[in-house]
Order: structure tokens, then sequence, then C-alpha cells
């Protein structure tokens, strides 16, 4: 094992990502991940830089990853290149456009990376002081006792969705799986045995939520959507859900906050 493979295998089991898991974040073939890591084969500069960040690795890594290669380091203060692609362009796009009504987009990590001004306004009037860093852990809020959850009517029903899909794509996320062994634990204690939906049925991506706030009952249906061809979508980095009112009232109180908001600009 040279010194650039054994250095990838340790950023990644470091990370405790599987070779299946990050094969599939990087759009490559688990073979040939399996390959660079037996010096089997050479990784791109392009692929070095993209391991490295999806596994959360610095610049001082990169760099010895880089040099390792035969590949020019990064410049001095740089950082690693983030891959933007235009599927999430139009996911971040999509997300602006929904606006005055709430909107976020998120990883596959089930963090919030961006999201409209409604989206912060609904979950600073139901969740107060929760969301404190510039990302969100969604699964986080979700077990969180003062989380959004703990203002919806029929939260059990919502969990029970949610815990579904989460453990379904856990699959090809494994990573994912404690967060979610930690969020279960949270919400049966909360709502008591969750039963998930049997293998024949299918796993919805949209819920409905009546939420109770300050201002008196707001309710969406909430749809995740995700950019792209459907034989595309395995390999998505971010989704958008956009929550749409279901109700006048609703409607209303959204277009003031907007228009509110518009005035203090």
């Amino acid at each position: 094992m040279t010194n650039l493979s054994g250095l990838l295998r340790m950023v990644r089991l470091n990370a405790g990502c599987s070779q299946l898991e990050l094969a599939l974040r990087l759009d490559v073939s688990q073979r040939h991940i399996n390959f660079i890591e037996r010096d089997r084969a050479r990784p791109s500069r392009g692929l070095l830089l993209a391991w490295l960040r999806e596994l959360g690795g610095n610049t001082s890594l990169a760099n010895a990853a880089l040099l390792n290669g035969g590949y020019s380091p990064l410049l001095p203060h740089a950082s690693l290149p983030s891959r933007m692609t235009g599927n999430d362009s139009v996911a971040l796009r999509t997300m602006e456009l929904h606006y005055p009504n709430p909107g976020h987009v998120f990883n596959s990590d089930w963090y919030i990376v961006q999201a409209n001004p409604a989206s912060r306004w609904i979950c600073d009037l139901v969740m107060p002081g929760v969301w404190q860093e510039e990302q969100l852990d969604m699964l986080a809020t979700l077990a969180d006792p003062r989380g959004w959850l703990s203002r919806a009517h029929e939260p059990a029903k919502i969990a029970r969705a949610l815990l579904a899909q989460v453990r379904t794509e856990q699959w090809t996320r494994p990573g994912l799986k404690l967060r979610v062994d930690t969020l279960q634990s949270a919400l049966e204690a909360r709502y008591g045995k969750l039963k998930l939906p049997t293998q024949q049925e299918p796993v919805a991506t949209s819920f409905d939520v009546t939420l109770e706030t300050p201002l008196g009952l707001m309710s969406f249906c909430a749809v995740q959507t995700v950019s792209g061809l459907p034989h595309d979508a395995m390999g998505a980095r971010l989704r958008t859900e956009l929550w749409y009112p279901t109700d006048l009232q609703t409607s209303h109180l959204l277009r003031q906050h907007a228009q509110g908001a518009g005035k203090s600009n």
C-alpha cells in the first residue's frame, strides 16, 4: 500500500464511510474505489479533491494526497473547492422562487444548507433558539423535544413517515445509521413504539402538517423534490423541501410576513 492509497483509505475509515457509500457520493463505481485503495488505479486530481471534500478532509490532508499523487498542491489559503452541479443550482432557484412560501434545500446527510426567509421565519416561530448554526441538522430538530414536532398536530404520524424515509435512505447512506438510531430512540421515548411501513408500502416524501404558532394555526403540505432526470436522482446531492399553504389563513400570514420583511429592507 502506497502513502496515497493508505491516506485515502484512512480518511474514509475515520469518516465511518463504506466504499459503497463513497462510490455513490462520488458518482463512481465501488470497484474503482476498491482499486484506488489497493493501488490498482490512479485517481485523477479532481477525484482526489472530491474524495477529501466529501469525507470532511482539510486542506493539509488534501495537499498531502495531491503531492503523493504527483499533482500540484492547492494554493496557499485555498480551501477545498465545492462541487455545485446544474441540478444543485436548480434546487436553490426553486427554493428562492417558492417565496413567500417556506422552502429549504438539504443535502443527502439531512442538513439544511440554505433556506428562504419564510422557512427561517417558521423555524423561529415554532422552535425559537434551535437554529443557531449556519446549517441545520434536520434529524436533530426531529429528535429535539423543543423541535417543530412539539408544535405539530398528530406528531407521531409525521414522525413515523419521516423515520421510515430516513431508515430506507440509510441503506445507500450508511453514515446516517447512528443518527437515525438516535432519532428513533428519541421519537419512541415521546410517542411510543412507531410501527414503520411494511416493505410492500411505498415510502412517501411528502406530508401534511398543522403547526400551532403564536399567530395561530398554520397548515402546510410539505413536498420534497429532486432536480434532474429520474435516472439521475440517485446521485443528487441537494433536494428541495417546499411547504405549500393549505388554507387561506396560512397564505395570508405568509404574505403579511413577506410584505413586512420587504418594508423593513
